[in-house]
């Protein structure tokens, strides 16, 4: 047991601290036995939410890529689908959607820009194509001139008579227009046909160029192509 004498000291010691007035209880024993007190929890702090900045940087760099027909919206897709992985999402997902706007935009512009390409060299060939098309028809109506001077020689030559079928085409053959194709010889009744086959290159077609040469043809000759159906 304790001592009396340390007893009144620790009583007279709590008295001076004013513990008796306030009503809290009095531990009367050694100092070094008091109970020792749990330590004070530290309070939690509050945590604080980062702020998604690849989102918002994704949200309004995507509505300016939007102004510039779509020439930004990969860079802000990127930014945009970074600001997916992060915390406060709604920023990202709204320039999410307008990259992929601005993206299918630019896709459009590019595909009728070729289209139009395309179109424009398309003419441009065909003029071309016309162009050249009316030089060589006057080189072809120049070929046909001097193949029927070869047939009126023959005609001359032969008391009034054109060639017959195929000894008109050996004499027309070494003429070649400038699509490639020989000139061919039609011999009719009273008269022959000097025929190129034209741009087309297809004979019997409707941008043929034909002359018509005078002169008889042999009656042998005539009903043979009678025959064939002339």
């Amino acid at each position: 047991m304790y001592s009396c004498k340390t007893c009144r000291q620790t009583l007279s010691n709590h008295s001076s601290e004013g513990a008796i007035h306030s009503g809290e209880p009095i531990y009367l024993g050694p100092e070094d036995l008091v109970p020792p007190q749990p330590p004070a929890s530290p309070q939690p702090k509050p945590t604080r939410r980062r702020f998604n900045w690849w989102g918002f940087n994704g949200m309004w760099t995507s509505f300016l890529a939007l102004l510039t027909a779509g020439v930004l919206s990969p860079v802000t897709l990127l930014m945009s689908l970074k600001g997916l992985r992060r915390p406060g999402k709604k920023m990202a997902a709204v320039g999410t959607i307008n990259s992929l706007v601005g993206i299918a935009m630019l896709l459009a512009i590019a595909y009728s820009s070729q289209q139009h390409h395309h179109e424009r060299m398309q003419r441009r060939q065909q003029a071309k194509v016309k162009r050249a098309n009316v030089g060589f028809v006057q080189e072809t109506h120049g070929l046909l001139a001097d193949a029927k001077n070869d047939l009126m020689e023959y005609r001359a030559q032969h008391q009034g008579e054109l060639p017959q079928d195929v000894e008109g085409s050996v004499l027309v053959v070494e003429y070649v227009d400038p699509w490639g194709n020989s000139l061919r010889f039609e011999p009719e009744s009273d008269f022959a046909i000097l025929r190129s086959a034209g741009p087309d290159k297809r004979f019997l077609s409707a941008d043929d160029l034909i002359k018509r040469v005078p002169g008889k043809v042999n009656a042998v000759e005539r009903q043979i192509q009678v025959a064939k159906g002339r």
